[in-house]
């Protein structure tokens, strides 16, 4: 059992088969073998073996990164062992002499030079002079400092050490001198090893690991709190534990602490490019979730729509949108029905959700030519273009709405809306603060217009007309920049279209007539249905007709809204009927002010109206002179504060206690007030202040 953690703990040498595949280095041995001597990377027989081994220190950051946490994993698998075993590495490692200057850092690089410039020197006093007198010389002149300015400054550094003794000697300039002759006269000779800190994994991480890698992402403060309550070997410091943390890799760091869905925004990407599609080539499409309420046409209730968009990934342009209560294939229809009204597509790159990943959008979009795609399950990051879709069109337009429900919204203001918008349909059918579906559905086409005419940065740039400037096209330019360059958008046929299915809902006919969403439609081929449910298909752009289908989908007919309305009584009728009830209004008025009066009382109405014959000038200043009377009238206002309402309502009671006679406005509301809880709230604070 201890040989198998052994084998899993962290070694200073690996074999190009333990390293094939691994990040940075290629997915084969041969592969890795031929980076391997490329890269002139350290190596040696395993011991035991025929296998050759490369030093851990010569591996691509990327590499060495992914072996540290590979091999934290797999001692964290085997941490329940009495006693896990950890290869312990040097405190300092040191890699090779370097074979190439692009692999070392400044450091190195200013050391290599102020050697280079000491052997330089021996090989030219070396023509003259032997070479051991070269060098007592150089050592003689740098102890008395007769060295030239430019050898001078550089004998600190060529050093190379943290010692207060940093002087030249005769067996540090023949070393240097043997190293760079070694080489073949190569100046990477002469560049100091690199040294690393020590990548050891210490037997107390799996322990400590298991306290902080948790999803509820504790600190490291908590994390070692909790693992040296429980940890009976020599406990490390937390700067110990802190120090060892900053050795790992994001990614390794946050493992357990992170789902792997997360984990992928630490991890790297391949960003795709759209520059070589057409338009109409690849369509994505995804469901939001609006984060605002509305009320609902169905149930008069409020509730958040789910609204899917179709986006051209060529242009970003939104091509067809629909709007229902749930994802779902009906919804996903109707928008893809809305953008083939547009153009045809080639690709449907979707997600695996339930209105996507079905056989009824599969076979729709069988049937028109195209090729549906899925996305890898909680990849969201190969959506991007419909992820920030959403962001821009409709989080947006949801903010700009007071029944805005999201997560940054005021969490007291946003349960005032919610109480106050829920009162208002209970009390009246409508509400203030939530719009009604007719209303939402003419601001989602304003918002679609607005994110298709705004400059995308995804796209290409032009000069604009007006400013001179260059910018970014926005998704209706590109799409007809692409139009202006040869491409022709292939529009499905209408009868095609119109086979698609709408969104549906299952409605039972009553004589001929559908109710949907408060309105009624007819058809006469409905009567023969009286009492049975049928499927209705609706668009949530039109409401002047219905599509009418029986439960197994066959089309029945398209149902007009109130297509069987007529005049309740011919218009002769009426006119009769209202002289014959005006003449009787009046002989019931003339008998009772006979009998108030006891005099015979006659009522004779004007035929001729009083203005008839006044001239057109005439009439016309007389409007003009009752509309300025109209508005000189003062306008009666009710105040928003509670106090200043029930101070409003004591004066117009005195006012109209004391005989003045009040505006209609004035009087309406002087005897509603009183109805309202407020009044009776603030009458007893007023009446506690007056005692």
């Amino acid at each position: 059992m201890t040989s198998s953690v052994e084998d899993k703990a962290m070694r200073n040498w690996l074999t190009a088969q333990e390293l094939a595949g691994l990040p940075g280095l290629p997915g084969t041995v041969p592969g890795v073998r031929k980076m391997a001597t490329r890269e002139n990377w350290t190596s040696q027989k395993r011991s035991g073996s025929k296998a050759i081994e490369y030093a851990y220190s010569d591996l691509p950051a990327e590499t060495q990164a992914a072996v540290l946490s590979q091999a934290i994993a797999d001692v964290s698998e085997d941490a329940h062992l009495p006693s896990p075993v950890v290869h312990a590495l040097p405190a300092v490692v040191e890699t090779k002499p370097a074979t190439s200057t692009a692999k070392l850092n400044d450091r190195q690089k200013a050391v290599m030079a102020a050697r280079l410039a000491f052997v330089r020197e021996i090989e030219r006093m070396s023509a003259v002079v032997s070479q051991k007198t070269a060098i007592a010389t150089l050592v003689k002149h740098a102890q008395d400092g007769h060295l030239s300015p430019y050898l001078q400054q550089r004998v600190q550094l060529a050093n190379d050490r943290k010692t207060a003794e940093r002087g030249l000697s005769e067996r540090t300039l023949k070393r240097w001198l043997a190293a760079w002759r070694a080489s073949g006269q190569d100046e990477a000779s002469l560049a100091p090893l690199r040294q690393r800190a020590c990548l050891q994994v210490p037997e107390w991480v799996p322990s400590f690991l298991r306290c902080y890698q948790r999803p509820t992402k504790p600190s490291v403060a908590a994390s070692y709190a909790e693992f040296a309550a429980s940890w009976t070997k020599p406990l490390p410091s937390i700067h110990a534990v802190q120090r060892f943390l900053k050795k790992l890799s994001p990614d390794a760091l946050n493992m357990g602490r992170m789902g792997t869905q997360e984990l992928k925004s630490l991890q790297a990407f391949n960003r795709r490019s759209t520059q070589n599609i057409l338009p109409g080539e690849v369509y994505t499409a995804d469901g939001h979730k609006f984060d605002a309420e509305v009320v609902n046409p169905l149930t008069g209730k409020p509730y958040r729509p789910e609204i899917t968009t179709v986006l051209d990934v060529a242009t970003r342009r939104v091509v067809g949108i629909s709007v229902g209560e749930a994802e779902s294939a009906f919804g996903v229809l109707d928008a893809l029905r809305d953008a083939v009204q547009k153009c045809m597509f080639a690709i449907f790159y979707v997600d695996n959700g339930s209105g996507f990943d079905n056989d009824t959008v599969r076979e729709v979009v069988d049937r028109l030519g195209g090729t549906m795609k899925h996305s890898l399950p909680y990849n969201s990051q190969a959506r991007g273009l419909s992820e920030r879709g959403h962001q821009t069109i409709w989080v947006r337009a949801a903010k700009k709405l007071t029944s805005y429900i999201g997560a940054d919204m005021d969490k007291h203001a946003g349960t005032k809306v919610h109480r106050i918008g829920r009162r208002e349909l209970k009390q009246h059918g409508k509400s203030r603060v939530l719009p009604e579906f007719g209303v939402f559905m003419a601001g989602v086409e304003h918002e679609v217009a607005h994110y298709n005419s705004t400059p995308h940065r995804g796209l290409g740039k032009i000069r604009d007309q007006v400013t001179g400037a260059f910018r970014h096209m926005s998704p209706d330019e590109a799409w007809y920049a692409a139009i202006e360059q040869g491409w022709e958008p292939l529009v499905a046929p209408s009868e095609l279209v119109e086979s698609l299915m709408r969104p549906q809902t299952i409605r039972t006919t009553r004589r001929g007539e559908i109710s949907w969403a408060g309105n009624n439609y007819f058809m006469a081929d409905l009567t023969a249905l009286h009492g049975q449910e049928i499927r209705v298909a609706y668009d949530v752009r039109d409401a002047s007709k219905v599509w009418a289908y029986t439960l197994d989908g066959e089309l029945i007919g398209t149902a007009i809204l109130d297509g069987n309305s007529s005049d309740y009584m011919p218009r002769t009728m009426l006119e009769a009927a209202r002289e014959k009830r005006q003449q009787g209004q009046f002989s019931r008025a003339v008998n009772k002010l006979e009998t108030l009066t006891g005099q015979r009382v006659e009522m004779i109405a004007p035929t001729v109206s009083p203005s008839a014959n006044l001239p057109v000038e005439a009439l016309e200043a007389a409007r003009e002179y009752a509309v300025a009377i109209e508005q000189k009238q003062p306008k009666f206002d009710i105040p928003r504060d509670d106090v200043a309402r029930y101070r409003l309502w004591i004066q117009l009671d005195q006012r109209k206690g004391a005989g003045e006679e009040l505006t209609a406005d004035e009087a309406k509301w002087h005897e509603r007030y009183p109805n309202h809880p407020d009044f009776v709230a603030m009458k007893r604070v007023f009446q506690q202040q007056a005692g």
